[in-house]
């Protein structure tokens, strides 16, 4: 009876401590909510709502912020810009970045593990730090101002995390599958596009999800090399800011449309986004 009564006891603990964690992990959700909530709010709202010193969930909504911004104003442009660099950054980064993880992973090459530190070093430098050697560059290659260039600079910094993400997956999948299909008279390269991509194809959609967001969030290089005519959302922000005040409601409609794509993509992927990110987590 006394042992019953003990194990009675430590499972309401247990579950008093579950019940404690999931009500901490959803205040934390909620207060990391709060300041999304007030830019969706006042995106909506009319300058004089969003200026009044007291908070109210309740008025009028109306969508002038967003005419403003992005019909009478240039963020459509911006818009489409962002766009155009985010799917090129991951498209430029998947193509070149899974087969050198494949590479890196599978293959002998000299001095491979120098070569990998070198590619994963990229990726620790701060991007001030190589800001103004690109601009020089890419002045050189009349690249300023154009969405390839913004493109190339993303991919700097956005292809080291590729590899090395890429490359983690690479080194949990058994070596004998590609044994198994060399033997049956696929070639490497056919190993790798038939074999190797269709079984990690939920990792590499999280890591173009990720990439995706690199490049879409990116501001230095965005403002620095995109100019006037590659100009992304991010690099568009501080246009709002000027000597005779803040437009506020513009700021948040541009800022609630940034987050809104994103939100998407993450809900269209997230099969493949938990997929990807737990395989190789735990091994068997």
């Amino acid at each position: 009876m006394v042992a019953i009564t003990e194990q009675s006891e430590t499972k309401a603990g247990i579950n008093y401590l579950k019940v404690l964690r999931i009500t901490f992990v959803f205040f934390i959700a909620f207060v990391s909510f709060i300041p999304f909530l007030w830019i969706m709010l006042s995106a909506f709202k009319v300058r004089t709502d969003i200026m009044s010193p007291t908070l109210s969930f309740f008025f009028s909504p109306t969508l002038s912020n967003f005419v403003d911004a992005f019909v009478e104003g240039d963020f459509g442009i911006y818009l489409w810009n962002s766009t155009m660099v985010g799917v090129g950054t991951v498209i430029l980064c998947l193509v070149t970045g899974v087969p050198a993880a494949y590479a890196f992973s599978r293959f002998y090459v000299l001095g491979k593990k120098h070569l990998y530190f070198f590619v994963l070093t990229t990726r620790m430098a701060p991007a001030i730090a190589v800001a103004l050697p690109l601009y020089i560059v890419f002045k050189n290659l009349y690249l300023l101002g154009s969405i390839p260039g913004v493109i190339l600079a993303h991919a700097t910094f956005t292809l080291a995390l590729v590899i090395y993400l890429m490359k983690g997956l690479f080194d949990e999948i058994p070596r004998e599958i590609d044994q198994a299909s060399l033997v049956d008279g696929y070639s490497e390269w056919q190993t790798f596009l038939y074999v190797i991509l269709p079984i990690s194809r939920s990792s590499i959609a999280a890591t173009g999800f990720l990439a995706f967001i690199f490049s879409w969030n990116e501001f230095l290089f965005a403002l620095l090399l995109g100019g006037t005519d590659a100009r992304t959302l991010p690099a568009a922000f501080p246009g709002l800011v000027t000597p005779l005040g803040t437009y506020w409601g513009q700021l948040c409609a541009a800022a609630f449309a940034v987050a809104i794509p994103v939100i998407i993509l993450a809900t269209l992927i997230q099969k493949y986004l938990v997929k990807g990110l737990t395989l190789g987590a735990v091994k068997g």
